[in-house]
């Protein structure tokens, strides 16, 4: 059966969103409840594409961002700066259980879409706004992007002075939103009504990192130990990287006789986790002193059997090949009916009794408008109306 044709399955069956979103946080939380069932109407504006529908590798009108981050959503094209457009988005609003939006500070005002109005049409409506610095204070106004977070959080910092290569502001913060849209909807159906969310990127990148980038700032009476970014590295080889790590004492002695060095594991400056923690750059010495003599697979090998934790650093392409993920069927390959062959990988999470499942692969520029205002009533003259004078597409 084609995901087009299944019916809506999971959690959130029976959910709808409204996403008037753009770009990664806003769209990236909107995911997260589509691929747990609920029916997500992701809009663009008429005759501009949002800026991941083209980044990266493009096939067609679609990008391979694209292709995963909106799959099992309807997308529309609806201008909602034109009064007719807006009066289209109220209709939508009143059916909707959920709204997201994450336009720059004003703009929702001056639409008259803020979380004041909307609640009027729909007190029920759990009201999603993502931001970058938060709604007011000295930095609201300012433009924003990932890096921009990592730099002003403290994680640049922690990374050595470089960037994490990924998103992470965005996509935690998306995850962030998604989860405090499932606490509302949850509160609601215990009788709250509807609510006003708000997430910031720099809010949710600090609350993400606080755990172990500043756990010396979290006890400022303590004495400081190093912290991951003075000793989470991979370790050199002969031939390539490796991922090894030992918490506890049994881990590190395996490691110690594993490696060839047993009497490191008697050595008073690693004894304890503390000791080690403290020693983190002598112990780094020594072991990376070790394992850039020897090969990987002889290393792995050494370690595995030693049941000390470690793994092979992969490149994006040998993660294919990785038989866990191949067993897990985390990756799934499928043909998406414009783009042609796709790659993507399945919802992290399993349900036992509402299963989740591709409904529908990523849509096509303003792909469902007229089926979205049909739904609404619009007759098939008055869509052709509005797409005349550009309000829809």
């Amino acid at each position: 059966m084609k995901p087009e044709q299944q019916n809506g399955t999971g959690p959130l069956a029976g959910i709808k969103v409204v996403d008037v979103s753009s770009a990664v946080a806003g769209p990236w939380a909107s995911s997260w409840l589509a691929e747990q069932g609920a029916d997500v109407i992701f809009i663009e504006k008429v005759g501009v594409p949002d800026v991941m529908r083209m980044t990266g590798a493009v096939n067609g009108d679609q990008s391979g961002c694209w292709v995963s981050m909106h799959r099992n959503k309807r997308g529309m094209d609806l201008d909602i700066r034109d009064e007719a457009g807006r009066e289209i988005l109220m209709k939508l609003v009143v059916e909707a259980d959920v709204f997201i939006q994450n336009f720059r500070p004003g703009v929702v005002e001056r639409l008259a879409i803020d979380y004041s109005n909307l609640s009027k049409i729909n007190p029920d409506l759990v009201y999603l706004s993502v931001s970058g610095f938060g709604a007011d204070g000295p930095y609201a106004d300012r433009p924003v992007y990932d890096p921009i977070i990592q730099a002003m959080s403290g994680m640049t910092e922690a990374q050595n002075g470089t960037y994490v290569k990924a998103v992470v502001a965005d996509k935690t913060t998306a995850m962030a939103g998604a989860n405090a849209v499932l606490a509302a909807l949850v509160a609601r159906a215990n009788g709250a009504g509807g609510q006003h969310v708000q997430v910031a990127l720099l809010d949710t990148m600090l609350h993400w990192m606080w755990l172990e980038v500043f756990w010396n700032e979290s006890l400022p009476d303590a004495a400081p130990t190093p912290t991951y970014s003075e000793w989470y590295e991979p370790w050199e080889t002969v031939d390539g990287q490796i991922a090894a790590n030992w918490v506890n004492f049994d881990q590190y002695r395996n490691a110690c006789e594993a490696l060839g060095r047993p009497e490191l594991a008697n050595d008073p400056r690693f004894a304890t986790r503390d000791a080690r923690l403290r020693n983190s750059e002598a112990q780094r010495t020594e072991f990376a002193a070790i394992l850039k003599r020897m090969a990987t697979a002889d290393a792995i090998s050494a370690l595995e059997a030693a049941d000390v934790p470690c793994a092979r650093v992969l490149s994006r392409h040998e993660v294919f090949a990785d038989p866990q993920v191949i067993h897990n069927r985390t990756i799934i390959e499928e043909v998406h009916p414009t783009v042609g062959r796709i790659r993507t990988v399945k919802p992290p999470a399993k349900f036992s009794a509402t299963p989740t499942q591709l409904r529908r692969h990523s849509p096509g520029k303003g792909e469902h408008t007229d089926e979205i205002l049909s739904g609404l009533g619009f007759h098939n003259h008055e869509i052709e109306e509005l797409r005349a004078k550009d309000i829809v597409a």
